[in-house]
């Protein structure tokens, strides 16, 4: 007597082409409560009786989620407008929507959202490391694979949570651990001999507000001059200048809540801050109403923001005159950092004046940097125990 099936179980068959199939319920349409049945197909009856197993495994523990026809491209398109358009920063938005245009659609936008698995991720990081780059020169940094591996993320466990997906997939792969950029503060006597050079650029005052405030480009390029108090010596940083799609914008916000600081500035500083402010007041002067004026500390002659990117390269032209190495823009800050700790200046007081969200951020980024302060540290403790005398020497001198 043949083994009834049980409730679900399906049934498998050969069909004239020599192909097995088979076929089980997976529950009932809510619209029209019809019963749904789903159809499996492979080359042996194992192979379908495998996957039938499977399926009805999935069923019994609640596990299971119909796979859907939508394609991993698709679904990251109505991801980003419907859950992420007005929640991220438009900077942010911005890098979202680049990097799954960029990077993401292109490998793996066709793939259906039922048939993306981890090894096809894990695949993704690694040709990424490899040979990411849009300029096909080499691969991407590890911090941008991790950040390909958040948007992926995410996007995937909304998924999850709509019943789209029954797991996230991405959650079983290994991103790459973010090494951070190999950084090169200018030395003292270096930062002497290119402010030297860059002493007749009309823009002097940046470079000598950058050095000493540690300022991010953004927020230096983004400085206004209601948040300058030279008669205090303090400056307030509450925006930034911000290179999106649609041009350069002014955001009424720092890079981080903690980003948002006061800072106290130096002598130097105020003097050229002094002579940058009479400067602009000349060139306002000569424009007339041709002059738009945005309130930028740092701008071009006729009030409009300087391009970051052009800053940067007049930066590094600099930096080219004067024979000193091609470092970034951004080096300034870690040169601000590094100065500031070699004069033993307490790493809480260089945390908050880099607007770093914990003190261990700063401690990480810059220990290396001061390799003298390990051995001024221990100075401090020699001759500790000298003078304390021991118990016998004490008897004895009774």
């Amino acid at each position: 007597m043949a083994k009834r099936r049980g409730n679900g179980e399906g049934s498998i068959y050969k069909r004239p082409d020599g192909k097995w199939a088979g076929q089980v319920s997976i529950g009932y349409d809510p619209v029209t409560g019809k019963l749904k049945r789903k159809s499996f197909y492979g080359k042996t009856r194992k192979e379908v009786a495998d996957k039938m197993a499977q399926v009805l495994q999935e069923v019994n523990s609640g596990t299971y989620v119909e796979p859907v026809q939508t394609t991993f491209g698709e679904w990251l398109d109505k991801w980003l407008t419907g859950y992420k358009k007005g929640q991220l920063k438009p900077s942010t938005y911005d890098s979202y929507e680049t990097l799954i245009n960029v990077h993401i659609k292109p490998t793996l936008g066709k793939i259906p959202m039922a048939r993306l698995q981890a090894n096809i991720l894990q695949s993704f990081y690694n040709e990424k490391l490899e040979n990411g780059r849009a300029d096909g020169k080499g691969g991407l940094s590890t911090r941008m694979v991790r950040y390909l591996h958040v948007i992926i993320r995410q996007a995937l466990q909304q998924a999850v949570k709509e019943g789209l997906l029954p797991r996230n997939v991405a959650d079983a792969t290994s991103p790459p651990t973010v090494k951070n950029k190999e950084m090169r503060p200018l030395t003292e006597e270096e930062l002497l001999k290119f402010f030297e050079v860059a002493r007749d650029d009309r823009l002097y005052a940046a470079y000598v507000l950058a050095a000493t405030t540690g300022l991010r480009r953004g927020e230096l390029l983004g400085l206004c001059w209601d948040c300058v108090d030279l008669e205090h010596g303090v400056i307030t940083v509450q925006r930034q200048l911000l290179v999106l799609k649609e041009g350069i914008t002014l955001e009424e916000a720092t890079k981080s809540r903690s980003g948002r600081r006061s800072i106290v500035l130096t002598d130097d500083a105020i003097r050229e801050l002094k002579a940058h402010r009479k400067r602009q007041a000349q060139e306002k002067l000569l424009m007339g109403e041709a002059y738009q004026d945005s309130g930028l500390v740092f701008c071009k002659e006729d009030g409009t923001p300087l391009d970051p990117r052009e800053f940067t390269k007049r930066f590094q032209r600099h930096l080219e005159k004067a024979g000193l190495p091609k470092v970034r823009l951004h080096d300034l800050r870690h040169t601000h950092a590094s100065l500031l700790l070699a004069r033993g200046v307490h790493p809480k007081v260089v945390q908050e004046r880099l607007g770093h969200s914990s003190i261990t951020m700063t401690l990480d980024l810059y220990s290396h940097l001061t390799p003298g302060l390990q051995e001024a540290a221990a100075a401090t403790l020699n001759g500790l125990l000298g003078k304390e005398k021991s118990p016998a020497k004490a008897q004895g001198d009774k």
